[in-house]
């Protein structure tokens, strides 16, 4: 026979009071997360001629380590693009070729040969 767990009164009231007496839990993010976060704020800076080192210095008097490299990749200067417009352009690009190609018509190979010759 299964036996049923029970929990006395006490106990509930004891885990109720745990559950009330939580502390709200830090919302951390990776410094790549908080760079991406960033993204727009580092472009701006980049854009008024700060360089990425000289960035992440200010952040560091800041108490918030952020790696230059991390910084770097928001350089527009060079000619990289950030990951989600690299993916919003080669969309765009599938999408022009589609209808130039009409890829919404249906394509097969009807063979020269039937089955039954073979």
């Amino acid at each position: 026979m299964a036996h049923t767990a029970t929990i006395r009164l006490e106990q509930i009231s004891r885990a109720k009071k745990l559950l009330q007496n939580l502390p709200e839990k830090e919302d951390r993010k990776t410094r790549s997360e908080a760079a991406k976060l960033l993204e727009k704020d580092f472009r701006k800076a980049l854009k008024k001629g700060y360089s990425p080192e000289e960035l992440r210095s200010l952040l560091k008097n800041e108490g918030i380590i952020i790696p230059a490299y991390l910084i770097k990749q928001f350089h527009q200067d060079s000619g990289e693009t950030s990951d989600t417009e690299k993916r919003e352009q080669r969309r765009e690009k599938t999408t022009a070729n589609a209808e130039k190609c009409g890829a919404a018509e249906k394509s097969f190979i009807i063979p020269d040969t039937p089955d039954t010759e073979i």
